[in-house]
């Protein structure tokens, strides 16, 4: 098992390779057992903001860094698609 540090660690370092404006709510982050063991965590992108859920196994795999990026692209495009936030807010 994973610890939430070690997934806390994990999803800061991916994130920051898919785009340095994603931002890890940390007071959003716990660990789930049931019904699938994994992390819960809040991601924000300007003003836009989602609870997302990473497996456990996502999380632990030999090619977690790949299953992440794919993963935190995805949640970054759906993020993009909020509406924007005052005159100059730009999310891409």
């Amino acid at each position: 098992m994973i610890s939430e540090a070690d997934a806390t660690q994990r999803l800061q370092s991916a994130l920051s390779r898919v785009d340095s404006r994603l931002e890890l709510d940390r007071g959003a982050i716990r660990y789930l057992t049931d019904p699938y063991p994994g992390v819960e965590f809040g991601l924000r992108l300007g003003e836009a903001g989602a609870l997302l859920f990473m497996s456990e196994a996502d999380l632990t795999a030999a090619d977690w860094e790949m299953r992440l990026f794919k993963r935190l692209e995805a949640a970054k495009r759906y993020l993009e698609e909020f509406p924007q936030v005052g005159p100059d807010a730009r999310y891409r």
